[in-house]
């Protein structure tokens, strides 16, 4: 008999599987993902400082379900549907 009759159980790797599942457009690609405090630049190696405010913006509950409604059709969240839509409106005036 074996010392540890537990001895052959190992713990699963189920980080991987999770953050795979957990992409939003389900492709197993590697993006360079920007979160944290700076990122590595894959064509030239330089680390990149990021920086960033975070903005709180007061809405009644009508504008939410309007912008909330607008994201989910888009398939954003409400956040980076705003960023999107508000750069995409800034770069059409110039």
């Amino acid at each position: 008999m074996a010392k540890n009759p537990f001895g052959d159980i190992t713990a699963k790797n189920k980080t991987a599987n999770f953050i795979d599942n957990a992409k939003v457009d389900g492709n197993n690609t590697v993006q360079q993902d920007r979160r944290g405090s700076s990122y590595k630049d894959p064509k030239t190696g330089k680390t990149i400082k990021l920086g960033g405010k975070i903005l709180q913006v007061p809405l009644n509950e009508y504008e939410l379900n309007i912008l909330t409604e607008a994201a989910l059709q888009e398939g954003l969240p409400l956040a980076t549907f705003l960023r999107a839509t508000t750069l995409k409106y800034v770069n059409n005036k110039q």
